[in-house]
């Protein structure tokens, strides 16, 4: 039975290189309660590099060198995160996607989806000019999860049309 490790530590052994690259989605919805340790005030020993190469592992009660390891975190909003976390991190924004996006957007979500229903994406037809005029109307902009959510329904709608011909 192998011991419980480090997140840091798991992946330096799964990977078998000192330099991984460790992905922290949305990282402003980390449980901020004390009671168990919060995910941000761990995080700042792997962050900066004087503790990051001496990092005394509870698991396997060892010393891990851990600070060739990268993070990467998303976060929808900054305003949650406390200082020390966002001057930790380089924060490159993205501005949210608007309508003038949509023709961009639409191919890399058809292709999610036919890879969702088990399809290669050549069998899922793009959508046709009703289908994208009825996506472009519902969808404003901002939210790519709600694109999505549209896109399903004219694929639903495409399907049940499919089988009444």
């Amino acid at each position: 039975m192998r011991p419980h490790q480090s997140g840091p530590k798991a992946a330096l052994s799964r990977i078998g290189r000192a330099n991984p690259l460790v992905l922290i989605d949305e990282i402003e919805k980390a449980a901020t309660r004390t009671d168990y340790g919060r995910l941000w005030d761990v995080l700042l020993s792997f962050l900066e590099s004087e503790t990051s190469c001496r990092y005394p592992d509870p698991a396997l009660q060892t010393t891990l060198d851990l600070s060739r390891v990268s993070y990467v975190a998303t976060a929808n909003r900054l305003d949650p995160l406390p200082g020390p976390i966002r001057d930790r991190f380089r924060v490159v924004t993205f501005p949210k996607p608007t309508s003038k996006d949509l023709d961009a957007l639409l191919p890399a979500v058809l292709t999610d989806l036919a890879k969702e229903r088990g399809l290669d994406q050549n069998w899922l037809a793009p959508l046709d000019g009703i289908e994208r005029e009825a996506v472009a109307k519902h969808w404003p902009g901002g939210s790519v999860r709600r694109l999505r959510r549209i896109v399903e329904a004219v694929l639903r709608e495409r399907d049940v049309r499919a089988l009444r011909n």
